[in-house]
């Protein structure tokens, strides 16, 4: 049965707008005008209903949010939530930066691994972004047991530091820090970086660079610095022409950062190989190597992390080091439970392994070490 308006909204009444919304939608819910799981209306759509403005509506979803009424997932829309489920556990999953759409080739893995395992635990979800500062805040707000931090970035281990110190049951996700004992579950990223780089040296790369633009992130700096650890127990020379960091890089800018790798490019005798941090970076590097006429692998190998499906049929298809993500995501829903269960508050790192598939954009170096041409047949 759809959403049905039960009366007008009364601008004369005491009542603020949004709590008007905020009850009819709640009494549609009770009525099973709206089901669980069905999606609500989007905004546009609710406001013409309900005859009110979008801050007044976008506040009502916000309450029912909190209140556990509604699952809001940013990419997908509004939910109603199963209230009917004998919950034992609410769970707030918060994040700061950059979380994209569930589908997204990173996060949709993670969210379904997230919602699985809280499916078979019975514990109840609910989503909400915010800065590091109110997470403490958040919990109180939520009435929830514990929180799951997405991916802290560097300067948010302070934020860890003082959840932990405040009794805040919390494990942060996708991310690691250097004090060990924080509770994270995260990817082995200094194994993964090993698979790929043994992979390039087997094959006889000895020229390789590294293009890593999120430095922010916990996961890309310990590839920067396991690249820069394992370059330097194999011997091999780190040439800092052959290195493009950054941590201004914002997901899905591909475009932006083509014109820059290709200058970038056009700049540096290149190296034989190169290893990119994230899977938007490994595009931006194929096209920008395509658009000057470098071909993939026969004159610059690539290797990248994350291996969604589309991997497979790029040209060439793309060497990847694969994360378990939907483990990821069910092992921290595990971990945080369990905590919640023996009543202690969690701790330690736990890091998962990563798998390298080998695919057509690795081959051993032209000639032995020289260095790459352009399609003029120019030392570049």
């Amino acid at each position: 049965m759809p959403l049905r308006v039960l009366q007008r909204m009364n601008r004369q009444g005491t009542k603020p707008i949004y709590w008007q919304v905020k009850e009819m939608l709640k009494a549609n819910i009770e009525r099973g005008n709206l089901k669980p799981g069905e999606v609500l209306p989007g905004r546009l759509e609710l406001c013409r209903l309900l005859g009110a403005s979008r801050p007044a509506v976008d506040h009502a979803i916000a309450e029912l949010v909190k209140e556990g009424w509604l699952v809001s997932i940013k990419g997908k829309g509004t939910f109603v939530a199963d209230r009917t489920t004998d919950y034992l556990t609410t769970i707030t999953v918060v994040w700061s930066h950059s979380v994209t759409t569930q589908d997204n080739i990173y996060w949709g893995p993670l969210f379904r691994g997230i919602s699985y395992a809280a499916g078979e635990l019975k514990v109840r979800l609910l989503f909400q972004q915010c800065s590091p500062t109110a997470f403490l805040g958040l919990l109180k707000e939520t009435k929830a047991d514990g929180l799951l931090v997405l991916a802290p970035h560097i300067d948010d281990e302070v934020v860890l530091h003082d959840l932990r110190r405040k009794r805040c049951p919390f494990v942060a996700v996708s991310s690691y820090f250097k004090d060990e004992t924080l509770p994270c579950v995260g990817i082995d990223n200094f194994a993964g970086v090993r698979k790929a780089l043994e992979h390039l040296w087997g094959l006889g790369h000895m020229k390789i660079g590294m293009v890593n633009l999120a430095l922010q992130s916990t996961d890309l700096l310990r590839r920067w610095e396991a690249f820069q650890s394992l370059m330097g127990e194999r011997g091999l020379p780190l040439d800092l022409r052959w290195v493009v960091l950054s941590t201004a890089y914002r997901w899905g800018e591909v475009d932006i950062w083509v014109e820059e790798m290709e200058r970038w490019v056009r700049s540096v005798p290149l190296p034989t190989a190169i290893l990119t941090a994230a899977y938007d970076m490994a595009l931006i590097v194929l096209k920008a190597l395509k658009q000057q006429g470098i071909s993939v692998p026969q004159e610059v190998s690539l290797v990248s992390f994350d291996d969604p499906a589309s991997a497979a049929f790029l040209e060439p298809p793309l060497t990847t080091v694969r994360q378990p993500l939907e483990t990821l995501g069910r092992r921290s829903v595990q971990k945080l439970y369990d905590a919640l269960r023996e009543e202690v508050m969690p701790e330690g790192t736990e890091l998962l392994p990563p798998e390298l598939v080998v695919r057509s954009s690795t081959a051993p170096p032209k000639g032995g070490q020289n260095p790459p041409t352009n399609s003029k047949g120019g030392v570049l």
